[in-house]
Formats: C-alpha cells, sequence, structure tokens
C-alpha cells in the first residue's frame, strides 16, 4: 500500500534526461494514493499545495514524453520513480471554466484502481423499490444516455467512481421521510460495508435451499464444441421415469440453457439461459415444467438476494427478494450499482447470517466494453462486500 508522505519526498535535481519515451498512452488516470495525493501549483516537492485528491479521483493529465526528466520521491523509505505532470480533475464540459490544472508525482497514478474507493460503495445508476405487483414504492434513476458519457473536461473518460452529473429523477410514491435523497433512501434498505474474506469465511451459513451443483448432466452438442462456444442440448431424469430434453433456442437472437444445479427442497433442477444476461429458472422435477425459482434464500428463509449481468447494463445488478413462510414475494429491491460488479458464480457469495450476505465483487474498469472504454482492464481484482439488509 503506497501512502503519500510530502515530509519525507527527496527530490534529485540531477538526473539525465530520460532514454526512452514512457509508455503512458491515455490521458485520463486515476489516483492510487490511498492516503490522498496532493496536487502543487509547480513541478516539484516544493511546489505550494493547490487541494489534495482522495483516493480514486478520476484525472485528466499531460502524458510525459521523451524530453521530461525521470526522477524519484522516497515515499516511507520506498523509491518511487517517475515524473512531475500536468494534471486537471475531470469535470463536466460546463464546468471547463476555472478548472485549475497542477502538478503530481505520476508514481500515485494509475489506469486502473486496485480496491474500491469507499466513496463508492453506494454509487447507482439506478434504483427500484417495489410491491410484490413490481409496481413502484419508491425509485430513483440517473438520465444517463450515450453522450453524456463524456463527463471529462478535455477527453471521453467514465467517472467510474464519482458522482453522476446527470439529472437524478426521484419517484417517492410511498411519501417516505427521506424524500428526494436518494442515497439515504438506499442506505435505510442496505448497509454495505468491505471485508476480508479470512474474516468471514468460517461464519458462512447453509440453508435447506443451497443449490446442489453435483451430477451435472451431459451437454451433447448439436452443433459446434465447448471451444467455440457452439449448440447443446441435455437430458433431465424426471420422478416418474420420463426423461425432459433441454434445447438451444435457435430462434432470433439464439442462446443456450445451462444446467446449474438442483434444490431438493424446492424439488426443481436449476437452470439459466444467458441472453443479455443470466435468466434463472427451475424445472419442476416431477412435471418437467418451467417455473420461477428464488436463489440464494437466506438461512431462515426471510430473503434471496440475486444477481447478475442483466439487459447489457454496466455495474453490479443486484435483487433482494423480501419472501414470506412460503417463499412468496412480498417485496423486492433491484439496484444497478455503478462502481463494481459481482462474480457471476453464484456459489462464490454467501449468507453469514439471515440479513448478512458476503459478496464476491471485482471493480468496474474491469468489466466495462463500448466505445467509451476502451481502456478497461483485463484481469479481475477481486474484492469481498458484505451486504447487511436492514
Amino acid at each position: 500500500m503506497r501512502l503519500l508522505f510530502i515530509t519525507v519526498l527527496i527530490f534529485n535535481y540531477a538526473f539525465a534526461k530520460a532514454e526512452t519515451v514512457p509508455s503512458y498512452d491515455k490521458e485520463c488516470i486515476y489516483v492510487i494514493a490511498k492516503s490522498g495525493l496532493n496536487m502543487r501549483d509547480t513541478a516539484g516537492p516544493e511546489g505550494k499545495v493547490i487541494t489534495k485528491f482522495p483516493y480514486g479521483t478520476k484525472l485528466d493529465w499531460s502524458p510525459p514524453g521523451s524530453n521530461d526528466v525521470k526522477t524519484f520521491v522516497l515515499d516511507n523509505g520506498e523509491k518511487l520513480e517517475g515524473y512531475w505532470v500536468k494534471v486537471w480533475k475531470s469535470v463536466p464540459y460546463e464546468d471547463l471554466k476555472g478548472n485549475q490544472g497542477g502538478y503530481v508525482f505520476s508514481a500515485y497514478l494509475s489506469y486502473h484502481l486496485e480496491d474500491l474507493p469507499l466513496s463508492s460503495l453506494y454509487l447507482f445508476n439506478g434504483f427500484s423499490y417495489m410491491d410484490s405487483n413490481y409496481e413502484d414504492f419508491y425509485s430513483a434513476n440517473y438520465q444517463v444516455n450515450e453522450e453524456t458519457y463524456n463527463y471529462s473536461a478535455y477527453i471521453d473518460c467514465y467517472p467510474r467512481y464519482q458522482k453522476h452529473v446527470e439529472p437524478l429523477s426521484v419517484n417517492n410514491r410511498m411519501e417516505s421521510e427521506y424524500g428526494d435523497d436518494a442515497v439515504a433512501f438506499l442506505k435505510s434498505k442496505i448497509k454495505i460495508e468491505v471485508v476480508e474474506l479470512k474474516d468471514v469465511i468460517t461464519k458462512r451459513k447453509s440453508s435447506t435451499y443451497d443449490i446442489d451443483y453435483s451430477n451435472k448432466p451431459e451437454y451433447i452438442y448439436t452443433e459446434g464444441n465447448v471451444d467455440d462456444g457452439g449448440w447443446f442440448k441435455f437430458d433431465l431424469p424426471l420422478k416418474n421415469g420420463a426423461i425432459k430434453i433441454i434445447k438451444p433456442w435457435l430462434g432470433e437472437f439464439s442462446y443456450n440453457h445451462n444446467y446449474l444445479g438442483k434444490i431438493e427442497v424446492l424439488n426443481l433442477y436449476i437452470l439459466y439461459a444467458d441472453f443479455e444476461g443470466r435468466e434463472y429458472y427451475g424445472i419442476d422435477m416431477d412435471t418437467g415444467e418451467k417455473k420461477q425459482v428464488h436463489l440464494n434464500i437466506s438461512p431462515q428463509s426471510d430473503y434471496s438476494v440475486e444477481f447478475g449481468h442483466f439487459y447489457m447494463e454496466t455495474g453490479a445488478q443486484l435483487e433482494i427478494k423480501y419472501l414470506d413462510k412460503n417463499l412468496e414475494l412480498q417485496k423486492y429491491l433491484s439496484i444497478n450499482f455503478q462502481s463494481w460488479e459481482i462474480d457471476e458464480d453464484l456459489s462464490s457469495s454467501f449468507w453469514i447470517s439471515d440479513k448478512e450476505m458476503i459478496l464476491k465483487v471485482h471493480l468496474i474498469d474491469s468489466a466495462v466494453s463500448g466505445n467509451y472504454y476502451d481502456d478497461r482492464k483485463e484481469e479481475h481484482s477481486w474484492q469481498y462486500l458484505k451486504l447487511t439488509i436492514l
């Protein structure tokens, strides 16, 4: 972990110019100094501090070139090499006027973050709190479209870990005391904390509704194979002796059906189709009929928590279902988080109490795609969050 201690910076003024052109080739970048990064009015540690950027702040910058001088600083005894570079805080175009620039040391900048900024845990694109008929009690959504993805004053760069600048639409049909303060309303329903896996794994709770992942059927490829993503079918034995054949959908927007496991107490095989995101459903073990299913049911059966990637949207798609003793839906909270995504493997997340679930997540910039996201990271940096239903 890099901590920025200005008092121990030692600047070496006797360096030759860099031999090679640095590999920096993008113009938006993030602050990775965990204790924050000072921006100065001139290049060097003697410059006056203008402001301090928190960890995760997105900046626009002028990357160093072949004529810039490479130097180093000492940070808590560690020698860090880099350049003094010009930066500006990324702001919407309308805020360009008066956006003061300054200088920071490049060793504390990176195109990608390794840890979620705590300030980004609750950032959302939208959420809805609904009744059993999916009618909104309370909902909030930012009016985001492709043109507003360009938040930067200088270049196209998505502010993955900072608040939206677009208008927020709030529907407060239940006349909640929180009014248009959507973040406060959301925090009244859930609590999110960063945790270490080693601290929570021993608290894992089992449930009679846990999925049995054993005895998976054999996929029979009717076209192609597993390597080229071909089409397959498989058989599910029913308790009446019949066989339910699961075939791919080969109409418009074709997709396979995948076997996940079974929940014996519900008498259901669990399958999913992967079309614009995963859609889970059950197959009755007696009749072979398709049925709706609740997944990740809490130990006392009061809630289910489901997640995945739906409707081609980025960000964690999290659904909390409030259930009665018969597992009938009573209320529903659906959230599209902005800054992180959840591992699609349902078995990687788990309950530690009837109200607390551990989620395996990664930062959004290792998953984004599209014209505005060509600087995405290829490998996930996994973390664990504790979700508490309040």
